[in-house]
């Protein structure tokens, strides 16, 4: 019975883990609300969308014209009402160009120019009403993420690993101090599944995705690629520190409380930026 508490204790821990991350991450839709004539409406934009250049195209001066478009969704507006986007290449000091915002099928769409992979544009959402404009998060505008898909094949496995990974972490901790034996079995399997799904499915992932296997150091400052490898290193000292005659069983917690941590940061947070001026996807931005 005890054994049973514990599984579920460490399926809502983590649970609660995916959920935050989930819902904080920089590339997680953008919820805007606004009002119009003293009606509030609330909206989600893209802040993460696929691209059509790769990154040999870019590299090579390729002059293309491909959109990627993207979608948002808003109840009612008031008839009349008209919208837009200003955007430009993110960073830099490039001049705002503009896209209009079409309504079809229920829902509002919009194209902006494709980037290379880990490119970005900072758009904002423009409305007029009734003579006026409104300028949606015109302090900070919306940065939005290009990134070439990733067979199924791959993200799959990456995805249940890494999930694995954060359940059995928070099985080991929970019992780390009241069945040593168990949780010492389990920070093995905690080594295997967060190796295989973040330090080898996980680099795939960002080759597809970003043009590059690993972005984190001594590479690089991705933040996603560090965490992940500060995760694993401290699983492995903890289960070698306790191969021996001395039970460390509280090493086996203070992994798990720091992969917690770890997997509380948002996915992508500080994460890979393709340079204009390098010609380049660099890394930790």
């Amino acid at each position: 019975m005890k054994n049973l508490l514990y599984w579920i204790l460490a399926v809502l821990i983590t649970l609660t883990a995916v959920v935050y991350q989930r819902v904080t991450g920089p590339t997680n839709a953008k919820k805007v609300n606004f009002s119009i004539n003293d009606r509030k409406y609330k909206a989600k934009f893209p802040r993460s969308l696929e691209t059509l250049v790769t990154l040999e195209e870019a590299k090579a001066g390729v002059k293309f014209n491909k959109v990627s478009k993207a979608e948002f969704k808003i109840d009612s507006l008031p008839v009349g009402t008209l919208l837009s986007v200003k955007y430009r290449r993110y960073p830099g000091n490039d001049s705002l160009q503009s896209a209009q915002i079409i309504f079809t099928d229920g829902r509002y769409t919009f194209d902006l120019p494709s980037q290379p992979p880990a490119g970005k544009i900072i758009y904002y959402p423009v409305i007029f009403y009734n003579g006026e404009e409104l300028i949606l998060e015109r302090d900070s505008g919306i940065i939005v993420r290009f990134k070439s898909p990733v067979p199924s094949l791959v993200l799959i496995p990456h995805v249940l690993l890494m999930f694995f990974a954060m359940l059995l972490a928070n099985y080991s901790g929970i019992t780390a101090l009241l069945s040593y034996k168990k949780s010492l079995k389990y920070s093995f399997y905690v080594i295997i599944t967060l190796g295989i799904g973040g330090l080898i499915f996980g680099p795939i992932v960002q080759k597809y995705a970003f043009g590059a296997y690993w972005t984190g150091w001594p590479m690089g400052e991705d933040l996603t690629d560090n965490k992940t490898l500060i995760a694993f290193l401290f699983w492995v000292v903890a289960y070698l520190l306790n191969r021996k005659d001395k039970v460390r069983g509280y090493l086996l917690l203070i992994a798990a409380i720091v992969t917690l941590m770890i997997y509380s940061i948002p996915h992508s947070t500080a994460g890979s930026e393709y340079d204009y001026n390098k010609g380049a996807v660099v890394t930790g931005k």
